[in-house]
């Protein structure tokens, strides 16, 4: 049973420990504000959370009971408010109920217990920061509430003088507990609380392997709207002037071209390096959206099929055929508007997202309702996919079953010119393959032709491939994938055009691919049979030239490495409870961290008794060396443990006996050199009398 230290139920009147918990508190939701933007909920929570301390130091001595009322009341209402504000769509809802709440608590905070549970509230802050920030400037604020955290504990430490002596040793009050037994029952008890908390920790961590017990899931009303093969791009640009997306920034634009329906080949101009989305994901990998399949000399489009819809709240398979390679998970957090495709690395076989539909197209292509809004978090589990040549090399996709039946991944329009078809001939004219076939375009448009931004205008009624290859001479992704593209479909190989995001800039601190609106992208896929599906290639310099999935980062319990002992009992947990699953980890991360700071406080003062026995101030004056060295024989003689805090008299107990050796030590340790080499002869003097 945890018991509470009497000087903590005790009412505090330190002004300076009151500053440093509202000071973790305003780190906390700083913190918050920096993750959300929400600056005015930042102000106003600060402000508000001032008064509130300063008000609860006023009447720490009275504390009226009506405040236990208003506080019971205003928690359950602002949980009200924020049950009511996420169908509303309201913006951060968890956000603004973990301020109102720790600013409602703040207005009593009357004891020293009640300042540690202020700084728990500021920790819960920083915690809903944590789930929200995806760069490392909130390393910046952990790092201030630790130091602030510290402080705290310092305070009480060396100013206050807080003593929490459970044992206080004298010879008026001898003890059984030795300090070798305190010890071993410290550490039995730290092992025990390791053995408790470590564990949850390991499993419910955001950075999990393979497969994680719950998927990274956000508290949102889901999608209702039914998919469709349109595809919204909610960033649509301002102006149009020539195929050129014009913006407030000239030449650059947060809107890709290629996350349309269609895909016009004459658009020019650049992206910029906002940050689309963040991605945590155990493997390397691009993030694609859905191919394109005809093309008209100009632009590239879909055929307009029915989707295949897949019903499940939060979960639906994805899978058309027996997996056979490794799987790895992946979780996107969007922070801003994209369009309503889901993006996805590797080969998906499952995914996990708040819509009661979502439908895939005959590209692969995964479709939602509405465009993806800012803050929504969806998880996708996928096959690795892996190029290998030597068994590619075995396959001619000329000679296999077409994906489909109408051949349309080998259609070609009549703008296509002989010499386009000539130079896919000669490029291949040594490939013993088809695979090699496939090679030999990809690295001759990779070494050949200079990316550029800002090629020459599109000719009227000219063919986009041939005027790449033959009269610009350079380009973007788009002309480079169309190329191959079209160079193989010319030597009757399957092919498509593959648009998505590059893997981003991996930050090794956050553990997050930074995706951002000029990571936008294009490649190819090429047909290589039932078994193999279609495999990536990517011809653009810059860029990868295999954009196959990495290998999958191994981590200690992955729930792939415990599945086969669950089995088919935690699918209907998760069936059950899917929505309670969805916010469940977020719950228990809380309970734990809550109870993590709790066992830090405790081992905090636990470590502070240890300590006190082991350290010794240390003097370069021999003789007063030697005078604490009898002293601290003379305590061990007569089983005295003192700790840090106590003086000489109160070690001793006041015993009178005692009381000469108490002063010679105490002027040891104050008095000049030249008056300590007196004091070792009173010493010796002392022991010879009590010796006798």
């Amino acid at each position: 049973m945890l018991r509470i230290s009497p000087v903590l139920k005790q009412v505090e009147d330190s002004v300076r420990l009151r500053v440093w918990a509202a000071a973790a508190q305003i780190a906390g939701t700083l913190a918050m504000a920096a993750a959300t933007r929400l600056w005015a909920l930042c102000l106003i929570g600060t402000l508000t959370l001032l008064i509130a301390h300063r008000w609860s130091y006023t009447h720490r001595h009275t504390q009226p009971r009506w405040v236990g009322i208003v506080l019971l009341i205003g928690v359950h209402a602002g949980f009200i408010g924020m049950a009511a504000a996420i169908p509303a769509g309201f913006a951060y809802p968890q956000a603004h109920f973990a301020v109102f709440v720790m600013v409602l608590v703040a207005f009593a905070l009357y004891t020293r217990l009640n300042l540690y549970s202020g700084i728990g509230f500021g920790l819960v802050n920083l915690y809903v920061a944590a789930t929200l920030s995806r760069d490392t400037l909130f390393a910046l604020f952990l790092i201030v509430f630790i130091a602030i955290v510290l402080g705290f504990l310092w305070e009480i430490d060396t100013v206050e003088g807080l003593k929490r002596n459970r044992h206080v040793l004298t010879s008026a009050t001898p003890t059984t507990r030795t300090p070798a037994r305190s010890t071993v029952a410290w550490v039995a008890r730290f092992a025990a609380v390791c053995c408790v908390f470590v564990p949850l920790i390991v499993v419910f961590t955001p950075r999990f392997a393979g497969r994680p017990l719950f998927m990274p899931m956000q508290l949102t009303v889901p999608i209702r709207s039914s998919p469709r093969q349109e595809v919204v791009n909610p960033a649509v640009p301002l102006v149009q002037i020539r195929g050129i997306a014009q913006t407030s920034e000239p030449g650059q634009s947060e809107y890709y071209y290629g996350f349309e329906s269609s895909l016009d080949l004459s658009y020019r101009g650049g992206l910029t390096d906002t940050i689309l989305m963040y991605v945590s994901s155990t493997a390397w990998s691009y993030w694609r959206g859905y191919a394109f399949e005809t093309y008209d000399g100009r632009a590239w489009s879909q055929v307009a099929e029915e989707l295949v819809t897949l019903s499940g709240y939060l979960r639906g398979s994805l899978a058309t055929r027996p997996v056979k390679r490794q799987t790895f998970v992946q979780s996107f957090y969007i922070v801003q508007p994209m369009p309503n495709v889901l993006w996805a690395g590797g080969r998906p076989i499952e995914v996990r997202f708040p819509s009661r539909q979502v439908s895939v197209d005959h590209t692969g292509g995964i479709r939602i309702g509405e465009a993806l809004p800012v803050g929504m978090i969806y998880s996708v589990v996928s096959e690795r996919i892996e190029v290998v040549p030597e068994e590619l090399r075995l396959l001619d996709p000329r000679t296999l079953p077409l994906p489909e039946a109408d051949g349309r991944n080998v259609q070609l329009p009549p703008t296509v010119t002989e010499r386009t078809k000539a130079l896919a001939r000669q490029i291949t004219r040594d490939a013993p393959t088809a695979y090699d076939a496939v090679v030999a375009i990809r690295d001759y448009l990779y070494n050949t032709f200079p990316y550029d931004y800002y090629p020459p205008p599109l000719a009227p009624e000219a063919d986009a491939v041939d005027s790449f290859l033959f009269e610009d001479k350079r380009g973007l992704c788009e002309q480079y994938v169309s190329a191959m593209v079209v160079m193989l479909r010319s030597l009757g190989i399957p092919a498509r055009f593959v648009v998505g995001y590059g893997s981003g800039d991996f930050n090794p601190v956050t553990g997050y691919y930074e995706v951002r609106a000029n990571d936008a992208h294009a490649w190819v896929e090429v047909w290589f049979g039932p078994e193999q599906g279609w495999m990536p290639f990517d011809p653009t310099p810059g860029w990868e030239g295999t954009p196959d999935s990495g290998g999958v980062q191994a981590w200690f319990m992955s729930f792939g490495d415990i599945a086969p002992m669950i089995g088919d009992v935690a699918e209907v947990v998760r069936g059950g409870f899917s929505a309670i699953g969805s916010i469940l980890p977020t719950i228990i991360m809380a309970v734990a961290i809550v109870l993590a700071f709790l066992s830090v406080i405790w081992g905090w003062d636990r470590l502070k008794a240890i300590r006190a026995k082991r350290i010794r101030p240390t003097y370069s004056d021999p003789t007063r060396r030697r005078i604490f060295a009898a002293y601290r024989r003379m305590l061990k003689q007569r089983k005295i443990t003192p700790t840090q805090s106590m003086t000489v008299h109160e070690q001793l107990g006041d015993d009178p006996n005692l009381a000469e050796i108490a002063q010679i030590v105490e002027e040891a340790a104050y008095r000049p050199r030249a008056e300590v080499d007196t004091l070792w002869e009173r010493v010796r003097t002392w022991l010879s009398g009590k010796s006798t």
